[in-house]
């Protein structure tokens, strides 16, 4: 299969002449490595065009004006050649081999993408239902490859025809945070898999452009998203009656949580469904990871 590679920017610079001197030597597999720059205002593209006249593989798709990471990364992966696509933040390199190491996983129609295994913290991603809501954590640390309750979206490798299936990343979710987590979850529910591959490593230096924000308004965005991501995804009536409760004693001990009710409403109303074609139920996904 043909594989394409992007790596996402907003005015990435330092991070960019540090990774991708990496990322093209690690990722041989790779027919086409895709910028995909997001309106940068720093010298971003000015070294990206003088990198491409050196690598013929290197295609550069900018932006207008900043979309945000999801939009960025949807409409880049729209655009790329290969059946498989690996997405990798500015911030990530890769070790030699981790695309090569994932590849065999692919043998099964049904699986949407790997994960890659971040040095110092290789672990899959495991989700549970606890105090009204969706909960995940880091699963066990193993040594083979694991299933996995999403794929990063600064980190893996995925199937295009699949995640234009399932629209990719919610927009809904914009700026930042559970749009990842939402895709997988769609994506356990449509019936597809997803898999965490420990021999497929990849250095993350965690200097992403969501530290740009000021902390109180991520956080805002984190809890917002978080209810969010069970009002899209889950429709178990039992649950769903577990977080009305959850949502009644928040609002009880923080009137401020109001807000956070208000704004998901706000994005519900401003945004289309969710795309999923329902195989599973939220039970039968929950007691994957509880095995």
């Amino acid at each position: 299969m043909k594989i394409s590679l992007i790596v996402t920017n907003f005015n990435g610079l330092a991070l960019l002449k540090k990774s991708l001197p990496i990322v093209i030597k690690n990722s041989p597999e790779a027919s086409e490595i895709i910028i995909a720059d997001d309106a940068s205002t720093d010298k971003s593209l000015i070294f990206l065009k003088k990198l491409q006249k050196k690598h013929s593989q290197i295609k550069l798709l900018t932006q207008k004006e900043n979309k945000g990471f999801i939009v960025n990364s949807n409409q880049a992966i729209k655009k790329c050649q290969g059946q498989l696509v690996v997405i990798l933040n500015s911030d990530i390199t890769p070790t030699k081999n981790y695309i090569k190491n994932t590849l065999h996983h692919f043998k099964n129609p049904k699986l949407l993408g790997v994960g890659f295994a971040e040095i110092g913290h290789e672990n899959w991603a495991r989700i549970f239902w606890k105090e009204g809501y969706l909960q995940y954590e880091p699963g066990e640390k193993i040594s083979k490859a694991h299933i996995t309750a999403w794929l990063s979206g600064g980190g893996s490798i995925i199937r295009k025809s699949i995640f234009t299936k399932l629209k990719g990343f919610d927009n809904i979710y914009h700026p930042c945070y559970s749009e990842d987590l939402d895709l997988g979850y769609r994506a356990w529910k449509s019936g597809y898999h997803l898999i965490w591959e420990p021999e497929a490593k990849i250095y993350h230096k965690h200097q992403s452009t969501m530290s740009k924000f000021p902390k109180r308004f991520l956080n805002y965005i984190k809890e917002r998203n978080r209810l969010l991501a069970v009002f899209r995804n889950i429709t178990d009536p039992k649950l769903l009656k577990s977080n009305k409760r959850a949502i009644l004693l928040r609002v009880l001990f923080g009137p401020n949580y109001i807000k956070i009710i208000r704004a998901a409403k706000k994005q519900i109303k401003n945004h289309p469904p969710p795309i999923v074609f329902p195989k599973l139920t939220d039970k039968q996904i929950f007691n994957k990871f509880n095995q």
